[in-house]
């Protein structure tokens, strides 16, 4: 598949294994990365926590879930992130975002073995993401 637009890059994330359980972060930081080099914009990184005991989130002392404020629209692999879902948005750096992802604790049901292929695939650098969280 050649990735020529944002809509391609966010096809080819959709397809990545487990991506929603765990793999959002990378999600965000590469459409942000994409987006930054590709179309020359700076978007942000925005980090979803749920009500309710902020659910997931905090067990995993992380964000619920993750995507990107593009364009006036909030986005993530697969669609608009429908933000009646989440109590809290938080906008993040880069740098915060990749100190988050490599952490302990993140979730560990996406296999991080697809970062390097992500990076490859859509032609960003993720050599700064550990594949393995400590």
């Amino acid at each position: 598949m050649k990735i020529t637009t944002l809509e391609d890059v966010r096809k080819f994330l959709s397809n990545i294994p487990n991506v929603n359980y765990g793999g959002c972060g990378i999600v965000a930081i590469s459409l942000y990365r994409w987006v930054k080099k590709n179309e020359k914009e700076n978007p942000k990184i925005i980090l979803f926590y749920r009500p309710s005991n902020e659910e997931v989130g905090s067990l995993r002392k992380g964000p619920t879930h993750c995507g990107i404020e593009y364009r006036g629209r909030i986005i993530d692999e697969n669609e608009e992130v429908p933000l009646d879902l989440y109590s809290t948005q938080i906008s993040i750096s880069e740098k915060g975002m990749v100190n988050l992802l490599n952490r302990e604790n993140w979730n560990e049901d996406f296999d991080r073995k697809h970062v390097p292929i992500i990076g490859e695939q859509i032609g960003i650098d993720l050599s700064d993401i550990c594949l393995k969280a400590d």
